[in-house]
């Protein structure tokens, strides 16, 4: 269920969900072998994933060096956009591949392609704009993030990006940094709900932030722990199946929740 709206998917056994957060966590920690392990286990319990095609083939690029990334990567990107055309996020991590390989123009036909597939996509969308922008092409990056603001509201990050745009003089404040895990800083309001055991109010909490950006992975991890929580079995499986490619690195306090997360719905002790 979404907004209401009974969508009939595939099944996707919990053996792949937990396999694919597991991923998540070890990449967002830049242990990339590992999460490519851990990947592999969510493709061989669900082969029809775009998603999991995306991951590894994120983890192949950046775990060999920026020339050779998108050779690395290439062929578990090709198999996610066969899997499913009309997902973004295969184009989404090519870009970023291409981009750190030093071939901007892969990376802006890329980014373009992820952008046309998802248009509310804050992350292909700052893309865009920084290839244009390092292509010499500043006034079409610009261009790029005003007609993104004019129908979607920016985070912080994209705030950054195009005041920068408009005043090229100027340097952008450094985002807010979690130590702990070197990602940005919480981005849930929905934790506090929780430490004050609020947690219907942290389930709307989260609800809002997701319905702002559904690629916020704080938020999704955050709701997750409130359906939990509240023992509703329906919540929490209609809010995995709503899951969409990250668009940064859970905080370090949102992996904390994940941990112990999945320690419940496992049964067992788990340790990242």
């Amino acid at each position: 269920m979404a907004d209401g709206v009974r969508y009939e998917g595939r099944f996707i056994n919990p053996e792949a969900y937990a396999a694919y957060l597991l991923g998540v966590e070890q990449e967002a920690r830049g242990n990339f072998n590992e999460a490519l392990r851990t990947y592999l286990e969510a493709h061989t319990e669900d082969p029809d994933s775009p998603e999991i095609w995306a991951r590894i083939g994120a983890v192949r690029c950046f775990s060999s060096a920026p020339k050779a990334g998108p050779a690395a990567a290439r062929a578990a990107f090709e198999r996610g956009l066969q899997l499913d055309p009309a997902y973004p996020g295969n184009y989404l991590e090519r870009a970023r591949c291409a981009e750190r390989a030093g071939d901007l123009p892969s990376a802006l036909r890329d980014a373009i392609a992820a952008v046309a597939r998802r248009p509310q996509d804050e992350p292909a969308n700052l893309l865009v704009a920084r290839v244009l922008s390092a292509l010499g092409q500043r006034a079409e990056a610009r261009a790029w993030l005003e007609a993104y603001r004019s129908y979607s509201s920016p985070t912080s990050e994209g705030e950054r990006a195009l005041e920068s745009a408009r005043n090229p003089g100027s340097r952008p404040a450094p985002a807010a940094r979690d130590l702990s895990t070197g990602s940005s800083s919480t981005r849930s309001g929905a934790f506090a709900e929780l430490r004050s055991g609020r947690t219907e109010r942290a389930r709307q909490q989260a609800r809002i932030e997701l319905e702002a950006d559904p690629t916020n992975t704080d938020a999704w991890i955050a709701i997750l722990v409130a359906c939990d929580a509240l023992h509703d079995d329906a919540c929490f499986e209609s809010t995995l199946a709503r899951l969409q490619t990250p668009s940064l690195s859970p905080s370090g306090t949102a992996l904390g929740y994940l941990r112990e997360l999945l320690a419940r719905r496992a049964g067992v002790p788990v340790s990242f």
